[in-house]
């Protein structure tokens, strides 16, 4: 039988600093969390060779003398915390005792330390399992700790380490962190020889993230304050056009401390909902600040993970407020144009002269021997093509008990989609006129053949909502002028939003239309798929879905959205049920109300290449001013993209 014995102190120690200590950059993080604890006014950190051979924290704070340094380097001692109480309602960074005492015991550890009112400070020396010296020294105010060699007496950690450039990256990482949440204290960061950071102290909290991010990062970003039942939330979004392919730009802060946390990031998700794609994530700075007997920052070895008192509370909180601010703000985004305006050096500049003056001499020597150049050849090949594509599916539900047996095409369908509030008082509806038809009421015999040919060029113009000329180009983009430039609309993108919209607003009055197809569709499905359907019963009725089940393998759909009359039945209640196994036993009911609507709203949206009358682009963009979110479709695409004048200006060089 295995001898039970107790761990010798310098093993203890070792065990603790696996812990605390997982790399370089955990000693920086206790090493500068420690400094603000004691009130540091500027704060410098030194590496070298990525904080494996040498990590320097020196600080301007309280110091301690001589005597207190014994007893910092011992394993659970600390100033901060005095009673159980305290445990409970904890105001500092450091609080555990274990910091300093870990790094001892895995580094050559030299402490040199004074308080402002005293003559003399003190001096201490760790190696490991014990203290080599420890004396009086002259110093200036403040404490000076020198971390070397890391993980010297422990081989199979510091064989883990990694490269000096990745170790160094996660100690900027944590720099970062903490010099995000103290911008009225100065911070400098020295790599080697090399000053990579210097942070001026009392700074603005959005100017330290510009500080530490760039510029770019900062470029549109959108502060939020509240301050409501015991939570100040102070937030930095950026819009989401500047997100990211992971979580990397996502800084959560809980009284000053940097932690991690499910439930926030979740919130975050949510108020970005059908602003990002899938695969996208925003970047974000979000500082929650409450009492701290409300949050418990106790339940994880290098606290990065907090417990909440009521963390429903925190989470509805964080959600409305960036929902509500997002609402407020036209986040449609702006054309990049900085790649493409840097300067041309005067040798590619001549290069590029002699090679239109080329271009244009060869061009003329085509000409003259009547050699059709590829211009005049395609457009000799567009006008053998058909004049029109078929024209847009219909999006307008029939009237309720109508069965599903046809639908009418062209613009009315797009107008009575836009407009259903008409159908829905009573309002006769009566489509637009079709696109070109003045042009076939005209007498070709007393026309003017220039005059013909020149409105037959596509595509049309017409005076968009708010007297501003639109036009559709290759089918799918809308382009109409603004104040201060032109935005280019992506039309299904748009579209999409305007359903999804309506189907929301439907949605929360009650059921949607729902037709009763003349002949009911099977669809195969396994037992655990029948199984799902029949578990939301109730939600798919309120979307217009009659679904029972039809044997063992399959279900029977009776009733299908109004909205969906031309669409696949089989494939929509396939991705039906793709959605709902997606989301599991513990899906949300606003989830999948999301994921179902987004499908529909896409599935009856017009398409890429579907040619729109003039009535019907008109149409949409004035729905467009009605949308909820009109800078972003459901599934969190662009449906806008600005270009000012200035930006025409940088590309034609008029600036």
């Amino acid at each position: 039988m295995p001898e039970i014995r107790i761990l010798p102190d310098l093993l203890v120690n070792k065990i603790a600093a696996g812990e605390v200590i997982e790399r370089p950059a955990s000693v920086v993080k206790e090493l500068l969390e420690n400094a603000i604890d004691a009130g540091a006014a500027h704060i410098e950190v030194a590496i070298e060779d990525g904080g494996k051979r040498l990590i320097r924290v020196t600080d301007d704070g309280c110091g301690m003398s001589a005597d207190q340094l014994k007893l910092a380097v011992t394993p659970h001692a600390t100033s901060k915390i005095n009673t159980e109480d305290d445990l409970y309602n904890i105001g500092t960074l450091g609080f555990r005792g274990e910091a300093l005492a870990s790094i001892g015991a895995v580094s050559h550890l030299r402490i040199v330390s004074r308080p402002a009112d005293l003559d003399e400070g003190g001096e201490i020396r760790v190696a490991g399992e014990s203290i080599e010296s420890c004396s009086a020294a002259g110093c200036p105010p403040g404490t000076s700790i020198e971390v070397r060699d890391l993980f010297f007496n422990v081989p199979a950690r510091r064989k883990f380490l990694r490269t000096t450039s990745t170790e160094s990256g996660h100690v900027n990482e944590q720099f970062a962190r903490i010099a995000l949440t103290s911008p009225e204290i100065g911070f400098e960061l020295i790599n080697g020889k090399r000053v990579t950071q210097r942070l001026l102290p009392g700074q603005c909290r959005l100017d330290r993230i510009r500080a530490l991010f760039g510029a770019e990062v900062t470029t549109g970003i959108i502060p939020i304050h509240r301050e409501e039942r015991g939570l100040e939330i102070e937030a930095y979004a950026a819009p989401p056009d500047r997100s990211r392919s992971n979580t990397g730009g996502q800084y959560l802060f809980v009284n000053g401390r940097y932690v991690r946390d499910r439930m926030i990031s979740y919130a975050i998700r949510e108020a970005y909902r059908g602003l990002l794609e899938s695969d996208r994530f925003p970047i974000i700075y979000l500082f929650l600040t409450l009492n701290p007997a409300a949050v418990d920052a106790n339940v994880h070895p290098t606290k990065v993970e907090v417990r909440w008192q009521d963390g429903s509370l925190v989470r509805s909180q964080v959600l409305s407020a960036l929902r509500e601010t997002f609402m407020q703000r036209d986040l449609t985004p702006s054309l990049r144009t900085d790649r493409v305006t840097c300067p041309i050096d005067e040798v590619r500049r001549e290069q590029i002269r002699t090679e239109v003056a080329q271009e244009l001499k060869d061009a003329v020597a085509t000409a003259k021997a009547g050699i059709p150049t590829a211009q005049t050849a395609a457009g000799a090949s567009s006008a053998q093509r058909p004049s029109a594509s078929p024209r847009l599916p219909d999006t307008t539900p029939p009237h309720p008990g109508q069965p599903i047996s046809g639908h009418a095409t062209g613009a009315e369908a797009l107008w009575r989609s836009l407009m259903p509030h008409q159908e829905q008082a009573g309002s006769p509806s009566v489509p637009p006129p079709a696109a070109g038809q003045e042009a076939l009421d005209r007498d070709p015999a007393t026309s003017d053949p220039q005059e013909s040919a020149l409105s037959a060029q596509p595509p049309d113009v017409v005076v968009a909502a708010g007297g501003r000329p639109a036009i559709q180009l290759h089918n799918t983009y809308l382009v109409t002028e603004t104040e201060d430039g032109l935005v280019i609309i992506d039309q299904h993108a748009l579209h999409e939003r305007v359903i999804y919209d309506q189907l929301r607003r439907r949605l929360t009055d009650g059921a949607l239309e729902s037709q009763r197809l003349l002949l009911p569709e099977t669809v195969e499905a396994t037992p655990h798929q029948v199984a799902l359907l029949q578990n939301h019963h109730d939600l798919l009725e309120r979307l217009g879905v009659e679904v029972t089940p039809f044997g063992t393998n399959a279900v029977a759909v009776h009733s299908f959205p109004a909205l969906l009359a031309n669409a696949d039945v089989r494939g929509f209640v396939r991705n039906l049920i793709d959605k709902l196994d997606d989301q599991g036993e513990a899906a949300h009911t606003e989830d999948l109300i999301h994921e179902l609507l987004d499908m529909m709203a896409c599935k009856a949206a017009v398409k890429a290449g579907d040619p729109l009358t003039p009535e019907e682009i008109d149409s949409l963009l004035a729905a467009k001013e009605l949308a909820e979110k009109p800078s972003n479709c459901p599934h969190g695409r662009p449906t806008t993209l600005r270009l000012t004048v200035k930006d025409l200006e940088k590309q034609f060089k008029r600036t």
